[in-house]
């Protein structure tokens, strides 16, 4: 029923783009970001039309810019498009430190933030380790960091007995802007992470998913909503995707391989799971394809070693007008 209603309600709204900002130093030039470059991409997409701009979090594994502190920046310096971590690691953080950071932020925006929240992959274990925190630990600590930010953002004062967290009489005076707190959104495939979307979670992003698996996905997360007692059509339908497109799909690949071996610094046998590599019409043709199974909201990141800004302004020419 609920994928049904989802699909009908897709047909009547315009799908929403986000882009992921040049925040990355392993694919930056001279190895460093460059925090100017990221606000006036920002700021380049809110004249564009995008709906949001998003950063994710590397703590010691490269340089990348903190999260937190470029979407305030650039909060200052737009007005409308959303902002979004992707993903910010919740374990690394106590939730009461990391939920007065979030009321900052989301009153800094006017209510514009959207709460992107994940463990990270095998490869982060170091930075666990760093931080005092044990990798084996993370989906617990997620857990219970969703539980207190939602209390702490909603009631007066909080006890919280947890296995990993304990507040005593806590209370949050700083609110957030939007009532409840930012929207959270998870990701994951996996039954335990579909689990935990589906009982927490306002919006639902995961990454490297073809079209009919995101379908089968979202139908077992409803499930877990269900059983929770929430209302899956409620939760945002969105994707992370990695793209390319040039005129030529062999140097598109090409090149979207080289900046993801840069990016990750692993090498791939194959990066077709990641995303679209290709001419304009198989991103349009497979952007389409995510379109037709109720994505809402697409979130890209451009596997391009060019300037960024350029990237999102032909993207914008190409795709958005579409869509």
């Amino acid at each position: 029923m609920y994928q049904n209603d989802l699909v009908k309600r897709r047909d009547t709204e315009i799908m929403k783009f986000g882009i992921v900002l040049p925040v990355e130093g392993n694919v930056a030039k001279e190895g460093k970001p460059d925090p100017r470059l990221a606000i006036a991409t920002a700021q380049r997409a809110e004249e564009l039309g995008y709906d949001s701009v998003w950063a994710g979090e590397r703590l010691l594994l490269s340089q990348r810019l903190e999260p937190l502190l470029v979407l305030a920046s650039i909060s200052g310096r737009t007005e409308r498009v959303r902002l979004g971590t992707s993903v910010l690691i919740a374990p690394l953080r106590h939730p009461v430190l990391l939920a007065n950071q979030i009321s900052a932020l989301d009153l800094t925006s006017n209510g514009r933030l959207i709460l992107g929240l994940g463990v990270g992959a095998e490869r982060i274990k170091l930075e666990y380790e760093s931080v005092g925190v044990p990798f084996r630990e993370r989906g617990g600590r997620l857990d219970e960091s969703i539980t207190v930010l939602k209390r702490v953002w909603t009631e007066e004062e909080v006890t919280f007995e947890g296995k990993y967290y304990k507040l005593n009489n806590v209370r949050m005076r700083l609110r957030p802007k939007q009532r409840g707190g930012p929207p959270i959104w998870l990701g994951g495939m996996t039954q335990r992470l579909l689990g935990r979307a589906g009982r927490f979670a306002d919006g639902w992003m995961p990454i490297e998913v073809p079209p009919a698996e995101y379908s089968d996905s979202f139908k077992q997360l409803s499930t877990f909503a269900l059983s929770s007692g929430r209302d899956p059509s409620k939760i945002e339908h969105a994707l992370y995707i990695t793209l390319n497109m040039r005129k030529d799909p062999a140097e598109s690949k090409r090149e979207a391989q080289e900046f993801l071996e840069t990016y990750y610094g692993a090498k791939f046998a194959s990066i077709e799971k990641f995303g679209i590599f290709g001419t304009l019409k198989d991103s349009l043709e497979g952007i389409e394809e995510y379109s037709s199974v109720g994505i809402e909201t697409i979130v890209v990141r451009f596997a391009s070693f060019g300037d960024p800004i350029q990237e999102v302004e032909s993207f914008a020419k190409d795709v958005l007008s579409s869509f």
